[in-house]
């Protein structure tokens, strides 16, 4: 009788061992045969990379944000009544929470005067700034944060369509 083969084949003959099997963040038969220490530097560079990222695009937005800021400012100048809207609607909007004073940039304090409440400078905010005092806190009316609403509306906006 010649060599026959068993009429048999047992399970194991088809499964890998686990010396065999590729690590399990490899991917075909080069990942297989990658050493630990190249995966781990391409994982870290993915990692990376992806942090990276993420820092542009909040850096683009604050860059935008401020850029933007400085050009709605510099329109305040030739406008500035546009201050007076903003302090007015924030008073109504937060009378309940027992505003103290409006802050202002020094050149500006002037178109708030006749305002239900003491005005205050602050040199420390931009021309089109204001913050509303209150008893427990403040309302930050910036540029920038005023700006930053309108982006976060028109960014729901986009989405939704």
């Amino acid at each position: 009788m010649a060599n026959r083969e068993p009429a048999f084949v047992s399970l194991e003959s088809f499964v890998r061992t686990p010396r065999e099997q590729p690590e399990p963040h490899a991917e075909g038969p080069v990942a297989a045969r990658m050493p630990a220490e190249l995966e781990a530097t391409i994982h870290e560079t993915r990692r990376f990379r992806a942090a990276l990222a993420d820092a542009l695009e909040a850096g683009c937005e604050n860059v935008l944000r401020d850029f933007a800021s400085d050009v709605l400012a510099r329109e305040l100048t030739l406008a500035p009544a546009a201050i007076a809207r903003v302090a007015q609607a924030a008073l109504e909007r937060f009378w309940e929470e027992e505003p103290l004073a409006l802050l202002a940039h020094p050149d500006e304090a002037r178109y708030l005067e006749g305002l239900a409440i003491p005005v205050r400078t602050d040199a420390s905010l931009r021309h089109g700034d204001v913050t509303l005092a209150l008893r427990y806190g403040s309302i930050d009316l910036t540029l920038g944060v005023r700006l930053a609403h309108v982006l976060e509306i028109h960014r729901d906006r986009t989405r939704a369509r």
